[in-house]
C-alpha cells in the first residue's frame, strides 16, 4: 500500500504502542517491527530513527493510562479513512504482536484499535 507520510507516522506510532500493550517487547516483535518500518519508506526531513525514539517515548507516556491511550489511538487512526487502509493497519499490527504469541492485553488492544477507526462504508 502506498502511504502518505502522515499515515506512515501514524502506523509506526500504532505499531510501537501495540508492542507495549503486554508490557513485553520480544526480540521477535522488535525484528518484525523494524522490518515493517524499513519497507514502508520515509519522506520526512527528520530522520526515521529520531521519530522512532520519540514514538517509543510517546507510547511509554500513554500506555499506563486508559484515557490517554484511547486519545492517542484516536488521534492516530483518523488518517486511515478507507476500509482497505484500516484492514492493512490491523493486519500489520496483528502480525507484529502475534510474533511471540498473542496474550489477553494484546487482544484487548486490537479490539480497541479496531473500534477507534473512523467508520467507513465497505
Amino acid at each position: 500500500m502506498l502511504w502518505t507520510q502522515s499515515q506512515r507516522e501514524a502506523l509506526f506510532d500504532l505499531i510501537t504502542l501495540a508492542t507495549y500493550a503486554d508490557a513485553h517487547l520480544s526480540l521477535k516483535e522488535e525484528a518484525l517491527m523494524e522490518s515493517v518500518l524499513l519497507t514502508e519508506g520515509w519522506e520526512s526531513p527528520y530522520p526515521k530513527a529520531l521519530f522512532l525514539d520519540r514514538s517509543r517515548a510517546r507510547a511509554r507516556d500513554v500506555i499506563e493510562n486508559e484515557a490517554s491511550m484511547a486519545s492517542y489511538v484516536k488521534g492516530r487512526v483518523q488518517c486511515f479513512d478507507t476500509l482497505h487502509s484500516q484492514n492493512v493497519v490491523m493486519d500489520t499490527i496483528r502480525n507484529v504482536i502475534a510474533r511471540d504469541g498473542l496474550v489477553t492485553e494484546e487482544h484487548v488492544f486490537l479490539v480497541r484499535l479496531n473500534d477507534a477507526f473512523p467508520k467507513v462504508k465497505p
